[in-house]
């Protein structure tokens, strides 16, 4: 595996510090992989709700409407499919 070198600044070091001291990661690189993969699973959301968004708008605009469309659904719909992502990563727990 490739290593990359990052300057962090105290913050975050003293962060992913006590993070691996409470055993709950073994290495900072664990600390990191999982805030990249929180980063990766919020994007992919976004991108899915923007896009759900976008084809409502030119629904609506072509006068086709959903009357049983529920925002909340959505977004626990989308949660259900980034814990199933999350099941496929190494430590699959946030």
């Amino acid at each position: 595996m490739a290593t990359t070198s990052l300057s962090l600044g105290e913050h975050w070091e003293v962060f992913i510090k006590n993070e691996v001291s409470s055993g709950r990661y073994g290495s900072a690189s664990e600390v990191v992989r999982d805030a990249l993969r929180a980063l990766e699973e919020r994007r992919l959301k976004l991108s899915a709700l923007r896009l759900h968004l976008t084809e409502g708008a030119e629904q609506a605009q072509q006068g086709e409407f959903v009357t049983d469309f529920n925002m909340d659904r959505l977004i626990r719909e989308l949660d259900g499919q980034d814990d199933k992502t999350l099941q496929d990563h190494p430590k699959g727990s946030r």
